[in-house]
């Protein structure tokens, strides 16, 4: 039997607004392109979205029109694309509404596969292409079984699946096996969909290549699960990733062998420059002539010296002290001068690392410094939780002033709304107040309401 070649690939993001729409949101579609692109150059015999191809599940025509001229070539190619659902396509873990990748499934340009779980657990069926629906499919010797994001619940729902699939095992078939999963392991603290490297040993049990997404980060773990990394900067900070390759891999697959799994590469796909710049505003911290303008002048210098040209977008941290009594420093006025005489396309400015000072009269060199903004505003914000606690949360104090910062800086940067309510549900307060509210419900209204929980 014949090598089956894939390129997996995730978190697409198309629609992704940033820095209120000054990088325009067509990069995204650029980078699906050169991902749709190499995949027929290469030959490669069918392409894997392993979730979040939009950012949202509210997307507007231009959006969708982005999706379905990339994914078009492939299907004018007879390439087929496999692909799950992340938690940004859909407003729910659980929920049935019809999405937009539906939609690009239900008119042929993807196979959609996804496992609806029950009160009695996973639903596993077998692709009909008549419904257009189905976990899994078979394709050139290859189970390709599509997991989805399974939200706070991942462990328990793949264990459940993965039982399914041992079952397989021991019935001799199939050949080879792929699972689509929209989790990763060591994802950031409080993120949802996220496990240890631990628990992914058990899924190597039954599946010969995991194909991850969710994490923005490339990993490679143990040469069988794989997260390519998002193929473009889905949040400007991401750019510290680039420095290994990142966006999509080449999967190898032969059947016939004992191990199918034969080549996995992760390969780099072209995006948008960002600089990334810290610098440090101590030496400017007592000065009151001309402070800001000896700021912008140096960031510039420093941008100029790096090669920063205007179609590259700048995440710039400023460090270090300053006296706000005698410096007035406008974030949003740096961004615009840095935008405007670099030139460059955006700049995103975080302050937060700044330590303050008081000595407004002081002379230079004899200023007190105090804690930085962020340290201020978190000392604030936990008094706050602190005298006026949440029922149910009393013992929850640190975790809810982390969340309600978060929640403010999110505000301050302008973050969608997706962005806000993913943050809701993926920091675990929420699932604490619901086990405390089943447990002051009557028995049997708790077993109707755990009836698909995660």
């Amino acid at each position: 039997m014949a090598t089956v070649k894939f390129i997996h690939c995730s978190d697409i993001h198309l629609g992704r607004q940033r820095l209120g729409g000054k990088l325009p949101d067509s990069d995204f579609a650029q980078a699906l392109d050169w991902i749709v692109r190499y995949t027929i150059e290469q030959k490669a015999d069918a392409l894997l979205i392993a979730g979040d191809l939009y950012d949202s599940p509210s997307i507007q025509p231009p959006v969708l029109q982005q999706a379905t001229a990339c994914l078009k070539p492939l299907q004018e190619a007879g390439v087929p694309v496999f692909a799950i659902e992340g938690n940004h396509d859909r407003a729910t873990v659980t929920g049935e509404s019809h999405t937009w990748v539906r939609y690009l499934n239900d008119i042929g340009l993807i196979h959609l596969l996804s496992i609806p779980f029950t009160s009695e657990g996973p639903l596993i069926t077998p692709w009909d292409g008549r419904k257009r629906s189905g976990s899994y499919i078979d394709f050139k010797g290859v189970r390709i079984v599509g997991a989805g994001y399974l939200g706070a619940g991942t462990i328990k729902r793949a264990r459940l699946i993965a039982e399914t699939l041992t079952g397989w095992q021991q019935d001799g078939k199939p050949g080879a096996s792929i699972m689509l999963l929209h989790a990763g392991p060591d994802y950031v603290v409080q993120e949802g969909g996220g496990f240890s490297k631990e628990n992914l040993e058990f899924l190597h049990q039954c599946v010969d290549y995991l194909a991850l997404g969710h994490i923005h980060k490339p990993m490679n773990h143990g040469g069988w699960a794989v997260n390519p990394g998002s193929p473009e900067h889905v949040r400007l900070e991401e750019c510290r990733y680039d420095g290994q390759p990142r966006g999509m891999a080449v999967v190898e697959m032969d059947p016939s062998r004992t191990c199918p799994l034969q080549r996995v590469e992760i390969v780099a796909v072209p995006r948008r420059k960002v600089f990334s710049l810290r610098y440090d505003c101590s030496p400017h911290s007592n000065k009151t002539k001309r402070a800001m303008d000896a700021i912008q002048a140096d960031i510039t210098e420093n941008l100029r010296v790096l090669g920063a040209s205007p179609e590259d977008a700048v995440r710039l941290e400023l460090t270090g002290t300053v006296n706000l009594g005698r410096i007035r420093l406008d974030t949003e006025a740096l961004a615009l001068y840095l935008e405007e005489n670099l030139p460059v396309k955006a700049v995103e400015v975080n302050s937060g690392g700044l330590q303050l000072a008081v000595g407004e009269n002081s002379p230079e060199g004899t200023l007190q410094e105090i804690p930085s903004r962020e340290a201020l505003e978190l000392s604030a914000i936990h008094e706050v939780v602190m005298h006026n606690p949440l029922p149910g949360l009393e013992h929850q104090a640190g975790m809810l002033t982390r969340l309600f910062y978060q929640l403010k800086e999110d505000v301050r940067s302008r973050a969608s709304a997706q962005e806000i309510r993913e943050r809701l549900n993926a920091c675990g307060l929420l699932e604490l107040l619901v086990a405390e509210a089943l447990e002051e419900m009557p028995e049997r209204s708790v077993a109707t309401a755990k009836e698909g929980d995660a």
